[in-house]
């Protein structure tokens, strides 16, 4: 009598039934991945420039890319290394988008003065090819930098503007050494940072030197 030899087929059958499993959860974990990519708001691209000024301000250039919402747009600015080291989280600063203007002084948000508060935006979009401007008087550490403003007690508020040029004639100078107006520090940098607010993505970063 002949007899059937079944002792491969338990393995075999065994593999096959792993395999199956595996492109099973396989596909269970590309489409979860999948779903969840496309519930994440996609930040764009674009390449920002700036370039500051002791004497005429801030320029915030769009040098190309996508074009970034406004109302998704957070602009920060931080002091460099050459400032000195650990600086970035205690000089971090956001930028009013209300004191922003395009290149026909219409400022970015719309400053409501009988609320006193931001309400809307007379700029919907920062295109390629914009340039958005912070002018000199707009520049004042109290506003630019207000977590360095350099205050002086019950003393008050030292930090002059003659139209063109800053001083200071306090006592905070460790303060005052880490303003952009300041003209002893024509020559460091720091660090114009544009992110997509829904996301909480780095868009572009870009090192500003001052210059007088």
């Amino acid at each position: 009598m002949m007899k059937n030899n079944d002792s491969a087929v338990s393995p075999v059958v065994g593999v096959m039934l792993m395999l199956v499993v595996t492109i099973i959860i396989a596909a269970v974990v590309s489409g979860f991945a999948g779903g969840f990519a496309q519930g994440q708001t996609k930040a764009p691209q674009a390449t920002i420039q700036g370039e500051f000024s002791t004497t005429s301000g801030l320029k915030i250039i769009h040098a190309g890319g996508e074009a970034i919402p406004t109302t998704d747009m957070v602009i920060t600015l931080k002091n460099g290394p050459t400032f000195g080291s650990n600086l970035e989280a205690m000089s971090t600063n956001a930028l009013n988008l209300a004191t922003v203007t395009d290149s026909n002084s219409v400022p970015v948000q719309y400053f409501n003065p009988e609320t006193g508060a931001v309400d809307g935006y007379n700029i919907t979009s920062f295109n390629p090819g914009d340039t958005f401007y912070v002018n000199i008087a707009n520049c004042d550490p109290e506003k630019l930098q207000p977590t360095v403003a350099p205050y002086d007690g019950k003393k008050g508020y030292k930090v002059k503007f003659d139209g063109t040029h800053y001083t200071y004639d306090g006592f905070k100078t460790s303060f005052w050494n880490l303003c952009f107006v300041n003209q002893e520090n024509i020559g460091k940098s720091f660090y114009l940072d544009v992110n997509d607010k829904s996301s909480g993505t780095l868009i572009s970063r870009a090192v500003v030197t001052i210059k007088g």
